[in-house]
């Protein structure tokens, strides 16, 4: 019996220990559960813009958009896009013996009225007729002229203003309409561009203030500047028109380049920005976490501006400050942590 007691009594204390060994790792194991891998960065301040972007179209700030005044058809283009003319010179000629065109008919009339004003002017001068027979012929004579070179303006279209060509719209006999675009012609020297500026942003765009102009074509940035804000929005499309313009006496810029117009709206002198993910919004509080000692600390913030990427920070976290910047998903306020990576930036 003795022997009996014995044994039941080291199967117990046996058991107990078991027991409490099965206990004591399942708290070790709790507690490594609670040690969160995360990554992190030092919190620092800095200088920011806030910017936004606009797109938009260069053009000449002088620009000559020609068009056809009459219903005929293309006989010759003289001009390809890109090449470089003088004012007044013809660009396309029309056909000059075309059913809607005057030209051959004013010709003749005009030449004739040379002719006879020039027999004039030499009887005048002999004295052999008189000084209003003479005025007669020099009248009859400029005004079939004026008359010709309106008819040759409409089957010779010029350009009004040297530049490049930035368009030729128009091919070897096509028939034109009245109205249509036949060529365009703008300065270089100085481009310019247009965009429109929504209601709420409008009160931080002011004449003179400078813009970033990004023309990817030619993988060139450049700084323009503003030279007009209309004081009204469109009514189609609720938008207030802006014209900048941009030097371009160095010809690195091509009127019709699409472009990307960057205009600084304020700037944020000595703040702090952090990563959109490392935010966490719940209920419509904001929250980030920070490590202190190798324990996470929840910090309810304040968010300001927002520049694509990154987000102002108002309050709730100062400079020197390491934030949890991946991994903060799965914290709670204080669990332990293990920073795996520093991040480097802002």
């Amino acid at each position: 019996m003795k022997i009996r007691n014995t044994m039941i009594s080291v199967s117990v204390l046996l058991l107990s220990m078991a027991l409490t060994s099965c206990g004591k790792n399942e708290e070790k194991e709790s507690v490594e559960e609670r040690i969160i891998a995360v990554k992190a960065a030092v919190v620092h301040t800095s200088d920011e813009e806030v910017i936004k972007t606009y797109t938009g179209t260069l053009e000449g700030v002088r620009q000559a958009v020609l068009r056809s005044k009459i219903s005929e058809s293309v006989e010759k283009i003289h001009v390809k896009e890109g090449d470089r003319v003088q004012a007044n010179s013809v660009l396309v000629t029309l056909d000059k013996s075309g059913s809607s065109s005057s030209y051959q008919q004013t010709y003749s009339v005009y030449k004739n009225a040379e002719k006879n004003y020039n027999k004039m002017k030499y009887l005048y001068d002999e004295g052999a007729v008189s000084e209003s027979m003479y005025d007669d012929a020099r009248t009859n004579y400029e005004v079939s002229k004026a008359a010709f070179e309106a008819a040759r303006k409409l089957v010779e279209i010029q350009t009004p203003i040297s530049g490049i060509v930035t368009s030729v719209e128009v091919s070897r006999g096509e028939y034109l309409s009245p109205g249509q675009v036949v060529a365009t012609v703008a300065t270089t020297d100085s481009l310019r561009v247009k965009f429109g500026v929504n209601s709420a942003d409008i009160s931080h765009v002011t004449v003179g203030d400078p813009v970033r102009i990004v023309v990817e074509d030619v993988n060139r940035v450049a700084t323009g500047e503003i030279i007009s804000v209309a004081s009204s929005a469109d009514p189609g499309t609720r938008a207030f028109q802006v014209e900048a313009v941009l030097d371009n006496r160095d010809n690195t810029f091509s009127p019709g380049l699409f472009v990307r117009i960057e205009l600084i709206m304020k700037k944020l002198p000595d703040v702090i920005t952090i990563p959109h993910q490392a935010v966490i919004t719940l209920e419509g509080k904001d929250e980030v976490y920070v490590v202190k000692g190798s324990i996470a600390q929840k910090r309810d913030i304040t968010l300001g501006d927002d520049l694509d990427g990154r987000i102002v920070v108002l309050d709730g976290l100062q400079a020197g400050d390491t934030l949890v910047t991946l991994g903060q998903n799965y914290l709670e306020d204080g669990v332990r942590v293990n920073i795996t990576t520093f991040e480097t930036g802002k």
